[in-house]
């Protein structure tokens, strides 16, 4: 980790296409394992659980549902050109996700931190007018996610690392450091 960030330093993230690809693999492969669900529910209606195979079949629809959504956002992310996360003097841009906010200017953020989520770290980003990025989102699963993320953890943004050519801790560190040095406060 860098010890101290130049606070007129411009830093682009790019989106790491190789992480892309993997989460992609993954969506598709739940993608047919919804497919397989729906096509013999009765193979897994045998296990110690003993689901009814209408119960299985609804499983496959909404993996399909939700993990094809996720691979359409991903998909679309592939390829995107621009980075996935810019951070200069003026704030954040983030383009790290299917559900990005956007420019984040430093004086809208009130907070920093980070939580984890069924093993996936991210951070999110209080700001003092959350009904506006909420509602700057144009689709409404994105638009969902931020007023969910809102209502759960108290910030409609979250960034994670993992479409990112970064590390999570650096990531974190970076960010949270320019926000402090563009606010007077001490780093970390």
């Amino acid at each position: 980790m860098t010890a101290y960030i130049n606070a007129n330093e411009t830093i682009e993230i790019p989106l790491s296409k190789g992480k892309l690809i993997l989460m992609f693999i993954g969506s598709l492969l739940f993608v047919a394992a919804g497919f397989w669900f729906i096509k013999v529910p009765e193979t897994f209606t045998q296990t110690i659980f003993k689901p009814s195979p209408t119960l299985i079949i609804i499983l496959g629809y909404a993996s399909i549902i939700f993990f094809g959504t996720c691979g359409v956002f991903i998909l679309r992310k592939l390829f995107d050109k621009k980075a996935g996360l810019i951070i200069d003097n003026d704030g954040i841009h983030d383009n790290s996700s299917g559900v990005s906010a956007g420019f984040i200017p430093w004086n809208d953020i009130s907070n920093i931190s980070t939580i984890e989520v069924s093993r996936q770290k991210l951070i999110m980003i209080e700001v003092n007018n959350p009904d506006d990025y909420i509602n700057r989102q144009t689709n409404f699963i994105a638009k969902k996610a931020a007023a969910i993320n809102h209502k759960m953890y108290g910030a409609p943004i979250s960034i994670s690392a993992n479409s990112l050519k970064y590390k999570f801790d650096d990531l974190y560190y970076t960010i949270r450091n320019r926000w402090q040095q563009s606010t007077g406060e001490p780093g970390l």
